[in-house]
């Protein structure tokens, strides 16, 4: 794609030839029944910002939700940083329907996917010096692009030429604590007759943010707030142990705790009894980065140059280095001391839980981001020229994270009774304490597999720091590498077919193909007692396409009339054929309209069809056992119903059946990719639009677009984050959009199956005692699937207002913002629609309005201005917590309100030319960013009853940063 000097924020000023403008494959021409939002470099450099992925994160028609921020650790597969968005990137989910919805291109050009499921493009290795401009399609586009462009599209233009050399420098902090901000950036481009080139360079630093940095925290406590005390319900451990009664467990009965010291040689007499049943208690939110550390180094080249009269040719380079590392916070451990340890208290019940605090677990990620485009356009003749692109883009990721090592899913022992059973963890070995010098005679096969592994002994009565040895059999490691690339080739062809009275008929026509692989590898010991290696299936597929476009002006200058000065009307239309894993064909068309009534007003409207396919480690169901990944398992400890449910039977690991409060059941967790028969998500969108710009009020400007979009096959997973609020609504309501997931009261047949014939099966996790098939109350099947429809309609506005006065400067008055009528989901066909607007959900439902209006000033060298961000306010229906009178949680029976939040931004930027010498094309800026440092509402946002790590807020409509202010300076030389 060529760029347009006119767009180029006067970052280049050369004027090219005419471009083609997202929406259309057409020269010269902007998408007929819809308009494009241009984001300038300008506006980005002044929002203060530090990164892209952050600025198109205020963007009203960016729903969050999609793929967690840098600021959300909690979550699951989409929402979070630490599940399937391996390296904590960045991407964008116009229309709150998802990453995987939102079309991301690079200068028109497809990108390598990012993540573990490769479900949305990583923003956040772009370069901010590179980039030219940024365009915004609210709309379906897939007649245009194809696959994935659902919600719209989002065109990153970098830059190909400029004038000199320029460089940047910015520095930024939250004053809450943490979270410092540097960048730097060099580019240096030059200009001739006939093209352009530029080479540039970007190190950007974000240092770490604790949630100890941020008081809404408050140690997993929110009594204050009229909330749960989670560190009371969920976090019985301490560095100090606690003994319980019953199982270990989190929010088990605590009778007993440890005094502090060595732990050696204790007995019944020397422990402290309990009285409240919770003994001592942790935060779990102790060490935990809610923003982490992370460097990114970046270098870009791009050119464009002129090959005698009738060829162009331009082309891009890039390659971004990220790294990272996360705070994790400190491991709880909760277990029975066997009685075989040295450490064993004879006389009591050895289960304990305890914190280990010498260290936080730690995580470790990384990504190398490369990208290739070259390309050339041609005259054919007359008006028609042709063009051929070719791309290829690259993201090769990790994860190293440290991780409990409370599970052995390779090694088997036989069965007293014939058959094999699970071998114990390295957990249970070191509880053991035994060693082949001192094995009893009539040591069990268990025994005799720990004593085998020479383990020390590990005591948790001890407050005394671990020992290297006694820490890596607690915790091991799970080392991910994820490689994804894309190769694209297109050809197209455009130009005037025959003139009319309206003016000229214009055709584009081409052909597109792309090849898609991503595949990876696990390195871990935590599932085992050694370590093992698995190498994930890589998945490739193919994708041709052919589309073409037309444009007829019917009415235009030379036949204008009383009714229309202008009507242009365009019709495209696309094939896309994929195959692979996960095969697919479609055919998807659009129309649109422009007809101005007069020279102020423009009615315009569009009618047409998308779909994205889905990715393909959605359609991979191998094996992948790690977190996030391909697996099945059972748990007894994890999930809850009211205790006065009728539905499923309760087991008793928690809580107590037939009584008040919550209690657990056994589930089993089929988890991943749902395999070849996954199908593409297929949307229909029709909008109606104006804009008027009326002579009688220079300067202002009104724009509006009403859109309506229904969804069928739409693909959905319940995710670790809104599991909770899902079995809540099924236990309180006795429906959930989610049902055909969930299998309720599975026969043992149906179990036996799973556990003996699935190669995902990993066995039981977590605490409670062994459970078999007929103990299974529920299958929670966790994978990706068509759920049957969603729809939804809303509007999109901006309105603008500008004027000079004589002395006081210019003035701009703006607001811009998207109104949603209805979201809704059907869970089956013939099912009803369940509204979900503005109904809190942990994965990110949309709420009613998000909106940006501030004003801007300037006067001379001197330019400022005040943004206001707002979200609208909405509720928490199903699976939001409040305390009972003991400040524990339970379910609440009525709607929670959330609140709206309104944040200010204030930038004031200064020309320092007049100054001269050093100082001649140089500016400083300076911005707040949440000006008046405003917290977002809270939300007893718990996952589940147990959860330890509650987040009191909404990490898909608010961030918990605070008040970030930004100082930079910018110098062309």
């Amino acid at each position: 794609m060529c760029i347009a000097g006119a767009l180029q924020a006067q970052e280049a000023p050369v004027q090219l030839d005419a471009v083609v403008v997202t929406g259309t494959n057409i020269r010269g021409a902007e998408p007929v029944g819809n308009t494009v939002q241009v984001i300038s470099a300008e506006q980005i450099r002044d929002s203060g910002k530090a990164t892209l992925g952050d600025f198109l994160r205020e963007l009203p028609a960016n729903f969050a939700g999609g793929v967690g921020m840098s600021d959300n650790v909690q979550g699951g597969q989409d929402a979070s940083v630490a599940g399937s968005n391996m390296t904590g990137g960045q991407g964008v989910n116009l229309r709150g329907l998802g990453a995987l919805s939102t079309l991301v291109l690079i200068n028109g050009r497809r990108a390598a996917a990012a993540g573990q499921y490769g479900d949305f493009v990583d923003i956040s290795s772009i370069p901010a010096n590179a980039i030219s401009h940024i365009e915004v399609l609210l709309d379906g586009a897939s007649a245009v692009y194809g696959s994935d462009a659902v919600g719209g599209v989002v065109n990153i233009i970098t830059k190909r030429s400029d004038d000199g050399a320029h460089t940047n420098v910015r520095v930024g902090t939250t004053t809450q604590g943490g979270g410092h901000q540097y960048q730097v950036g060099q580019t240096w481009g030059t200009q001739w007759d006939r093209g352009g080139m530029i080479v540039g360079y970007e190190f950007n630093r974000q240092d770490n943010v604790l949630a100890s940095d941020r008081d809404i925290y408050n140690g997993g406590d929110f009594s204050d707030r009229g909330g749960v005390n989670w560190r009371k319900a969920n976090a019985r451990a301490g560095r100090a142990a606690n003994l319980f009664s019953g199982v270990p467990a989190a929010n088990g009965n605590v009778i007993w705790t440890v005094p502090g010291g060595a732990g050696t040689g204790l007995t019944a007499g020397d422990l402290v009894a309990v009285t409240d049943g919770v003994g001592n208690t942790y935060d779990a939110w102790e060490r935990v980065d809610i923003v982490p550390q992370m460097d990114r180094h970046s270098v870009f080249f791009g050119f464009e140059q002129d090959v005698g009269e009738a060829t162009s040719l331009y082309g891009d380079l890039r390659y971004s280095r990220r790294r990272g590392s996360y705070n994790q916070g400190h491991q709880a451990l909760y277990g029975m001391l066997a009685p075989t340890s040295p450490y064993y208290i004879p006389g009591v019940a050895n289960n304990f839980g305890v914190l280990l605090g010498d260290r936080p677990l730690q995580r470790e990620v990384g990504v190398d981001s490369y990208a290739a485009v070259i390309g050339a356009s041609f005259e054919l003749g007359g008006s028609w020229r042709g063009e051929a692109t070719a791309s290829y883009s690259r993201e090769k990721q990790f994860r190293n994270s440290d991780v409990q090592r409370n599970a052995n899913i390779y090694d088997y022992l036989p069965a007293p009774n014939g058959g094999q059973v699970q071998a114990p963890t390295a957990i249970a070995c070191s509880l053991m304490g035994l060693t082949p010098g001192n094995l009893p005679a009539n040591a069990s096969a268990q025994q005799r597999y720990c004593a085998g592994l020479n383990y020390t002994a590990f005591n948790p009565w001890s407050t005394e720091p671990l020992s290297e040895q006694v820490r890596s059999q607690l915790i091991g490691y799970e080392n991910l590498d994820f490689t994804s690339w894309l190769a694209q080739a297109s050809f197209k062809v455009d130009g005037d077919l025959f003139d009319i009275a309206g003016g000229s008929v214009k055709l584009a026509a081409g052909a597109d193909w792309r090849r898609e692989n991503i595949g990876g590898a696990l390195d871990f010991n935590w599932r085992s007692t050694s370590d093992q290696h698995t190498a994930f299936g890589t998945t490739e597929r193919d994708v041709a396409a052919l589309f073409t476009e037309l444009a007829i002006p019917l009415v235009g200058k030379n036949n204008q009339n009383a009714l229309a000065k202008k009507f242009d009307i365009s019709v495209a239309g696309r094939y896309e054929r994929g195959r692979g894993l996960g095969d697919f064909s479609t055919f998807n068309p659009k129309v649109g309209f422009d007809w101005k009534p007069t020279d102020a007003l423009t009615l315009r409207g569009s009618w047409g069809t998308s779909f994205h396919a889905p990715p393909m480690r959605y359609a991979y169901n191998g094996v992948q056992p790690i977190s996030g990944g391909n697996g099945a398992f059972m748990r007894a400890d994890l999930y809850n119903a009211p205790c006065d449910t009728t539905m499923i039977p309760l087991n008793g690991v928690a809580g107590t059946p037939g009584g008040a409060g919550n209690c657990t059941f056994t589930a089993i967790v089929v988890s991943g990719g749902a395999g070849p028969t996954l199908k593409p998500e297929e949307s229909k969108t029709w909008t109606l639009g104006f804009d008027y710009a009326p002579e009688w009020a220079p300067g202002l400007s009104i724009g509006a677009s009403y859109f309506n979009l229904k969804i069928d096959d739409r693909i959905v997973r319940i995710q670790a984050g809104t599991l909770g609020s899902i079995l809540a609504q099924l236990f309180s309501t006795g429906s959930t959009p989610y049902a055909g997931s969930l299998e309720l009261n599975p026969g043992q047949d149906r179990v036996r199956d799973l556990i003996e014939n699935d190669p995902r099966y990993l066995g039981q996790l977590g605490a409670g005692p062994v459970q078999g098939p007929s103990d299974v109350a529920m299958i929670i099947n966790a994978t990706q699937l068509n759920l049957a429809s969603l729809k939804m309609n809303g509007v999109d506005f901006n309105l603008g207002y500008g004027w000079d006065t004589d002395r006081a400067g210019t003035f701009d008055l703006f607001a811009r913002g998207t109104w949603l009528n209805s979201y809704e989901v059907q869970s089956a066909p013939g099912a009803a629609y369940v509204d979900q607007l503005g109904k809190y959900n942990a994965g990110g439902n949309p709420v009613r309005l998000r909106s940006q209006q501030g004003l801007r000033w300037s006067q001379g060298d001197l330019r400022a201005s005040l943004t206001a961000n707002y979200v609208h306010r909405y509720e928490c229906v199903d699976g939001c917590y409040v305390p009972n009178a003991q400040s524990l949680p339970v379910l609440s029976s009525a709607p929670v309100k959330i609140g709206s939040w309104t944040t200010f931004d204030l930038s004031v930027d200064y020309d320092l030319t007049r100054l001269g010498g050093f100082f001649d094309g140089a500016r400083v800026n300076f911005t707040a960013v949440n000006a008046t440092d405003r917290k977002p509402p809270f939300v007893d946002g718990g996952t589940a009853a147990n959860d330890a790590m509650a987040d009191p807020y909404d990490p898909a409509n608010a961030t918990v940063l605070g008040r970030t202010l930004v100082l930079s300076f910018d110098k062309r030389w």
